[in-house]
């Protein structure tokens, strides 16, 4: 109980990974880490994709949220829903809150977690396109975009929101 309120609600991360620096404020927390970011330890395949996770239950939110789109979590200030409960939290503090404490070093863009700085920094920045049409040479950091551009261009599938 002392790791847990140390950690969530006072941000005190006693664990250390001596290979990296992540911390974390749970010792399990931090096997995990270590397991699935060191060791290789991630045996739990995605039949859909190459998605491999070292957890099942980590399997199980993939496929949930990924394949078959489900987002449990609800805001309670408008429409949006989440799949994780990360994903809610985030989009409160940047859309509600107006939270955005993370500054790109390199334009003038802030957002809500540094997840979202890495990915501006690597889309815009760096020109990282990791995700590449099977068909054309198109390419996008977001394997999103690529699947538009296919269902899109090469299948003719036009997307409509309801």
């Amino acid at each position: 109980m002392e790791q847990h309120i140390n950690g969530v609600h006072f941000g005190i991360k006693s664990h250390k990974c001596t290979l990296c620096g992540f911390q974390t404020a749970t010792k399990s927390n931090l096997n995990h880490h270590l397991n699935s970011k060191h060791l290789g330890q991630r045996n739990h395949e995605c039949s859909h994709c190459d998605y491999v996770a070292y957890a099942r239950s980590n399997l199980t939110k993939h496929i949930n949220s990924v394949h078959l789109g489900i987002k449990n979590y609800k805001c309670g200030q408008c429409d949006y829903r989440a799949a994780t409960r990360r994903r809610l939290e985030a989009h409160t503090e940047s859309t509600h809150l107006g939270l955005r404490n993370y500054k790109c070093s390199q334009c003038d863009y802030r957002a809500a977690t540094e997840r979202k700085i890495k990915i501006h920094t690597e889309s815009t920045h760096l020109g990282m396109k990791n995700h590449k049409c099977s068909h054309c040479d198109y390419a996008s950091y977001h394997k999103s975009n690529v699947s538009k551009h296919l269902n899109n261009v090469h299948l003719n599938i036009k997307s409509f929101k309801v």
